[in-house]
Parts: C-alpha cells; structure tokens; sequence
C-alpha cells in the first residue's frame, strides 16, 4: 500500500464544513420552496374549482335545472353538497358579492367573480354571465 492510499479521505473539518455550507443553502432554500408548495395547492384547487364550476354548468342543461354555487373555508358546495380541499383546508372560495353563482338551464349563468384566498397568494375565477364558461382571471 502507497502512502497515498493510506492518506485518501476527508478529514474531520472538510465534512464539517460541507455540512455547514449544506446547512446555509437549505436555510435559505426553505422559504422559496414554501412559497411553491402554496401556489401548488391554491393552482391545484383552482383547477378542481374551474373543473367543478363547468361540471355544474353541465348539469343546468342536462337535467333542465337551476345549480347553486357557493363558497367558504376549505372548499365549496353545489346545490348544499360540500366539496373539500382535503390537502389544503387553508384555502377560501370567496364570491365577489357573497350571492351564490347560478347556472340556468340555458347555458348561461349568473356570471361574476369568486377568489380563491390562502395566506399568501388569491387567484381569481370568471364565469361568464352568457356563456356560463369559467376562466382563470390573469
């Protein structure tokens, strides 16, 4: 065995001091990732929201009927049955108004504005009062 296979390594304090530097990146790096975590959610929930808001829609015109929509804390409900953010509870569908959002049988809609609110960020929704379409605000 050379001398130097026996010396090959990292001594005591290069470990400790990858380890710090390791240590500042993540301490910095954990609000960022935070922050993402969060638009995730409230972009996921928005998704399921829109999704929900034409699924209603579809419903007025096949059963010839009129469908409620309305918000609150951690989800929203159509015609009384709540539907959940399970893996965001934080999350609040505000309607620009507090009145429910209706959908006629028409195709149309009451039309208006809801948001959806957690600590950081709001993503807004349209539904067009015409078309009863619904469309992620920019």
């Amino acid at each position: 065995m050379s001398h130097r296979e026996a010396t090959a390594g990292f001594t005591l304090i290069e470990i400790v001091i990858v380890l710090a530097i390791l240590s500042i990146a993540v301490a910095l790096a954990m609000p960022y990732l935070g922050r993402q975590t969060s638009r995730a959610a409230l972009s996921a929930a928005a998704q399921q929201v829109r999704a929900a808001l034409t699924g209603a829609r579809s419903d007025a015109i096949t059963e010839d009927r009129e469908v409620k929509f309305t918000g609150g804390l951690g989800g929203y409900q159509i015609d009384g049955v709540r539907h959940a953010f399970p893996a965001s509870p934080d999350i609040r569908v505000e309607i620009r108004g507090d009145a429910p959002i209706s959908f006629y049988p028409s195709g149309g809609a009451s039309g208006g504005r809801l948001v959806l609110r957690d600590s950081n960020e709001a993503l807004p929704i349209d539904i067009e009062a015409l078309t009863g379409r619904a469309l992620l605000a920019r």
